[in-house]
């Protein structure tokens, strides 16, 4: 007799390696995913530090919100953080902020952005010795 087909053994089998592949690869995504949203935070904040100073040097004072900020980025209202994890002092964290924030001058200091109260050289996957 001639059968075509799989035999439940067999796809038994294929389910399993499937799982085994699936069970690899996920993390790493993952991971990925987190190293991604971590690289874009790192930027944005780099960016509107940037555009922080060139507001200084034109004005004289800080800028208080991001909304000030139009004449020197593009598009600033729609500059939002990615959603999801991203690494922060080496460790992967949820990020629950909205938007950037621009944390004032204390002490003599200049502006900075911030996401969450850090700054960008919090948002690494390397943790600080």
């Amino acid at each position: 007799m001639n059968q075509r087909g799989f035999a439940t053994l067999e796809v038994i089998l294929m389910v399993m390696v499937i799982g085994i592949l699936a069970s690899i690869a996920v993390p790493r995504f993952t991971s990925v995913t987190t190293a991604a949203n971590t690289a874009k935070i790192q930027s944005d904040l780099s960016t509107i530090d940037t555009a922080i100073s060139i507001y200084y040097m034109e004005k004289g004072t800080y800028p208080t919100t991001l909304n000030q900020l139009s004449d020197y980025l593009k598009d600033v209202g729609n500059v939002k953080p990615p959603a999801g994890k991203a690494y922060i002092n080496g460790t992967a964290t949820e990020i629950n902020a909205t938007e950037y924030a621009i944390t004032a001058a204390t002490d003599g200091g200049e502006s900075r952005a911030t996401l969450d109260g850090k700054t960008s050289g919090e948002f690494t996957n390397k943790t600080k010795t």
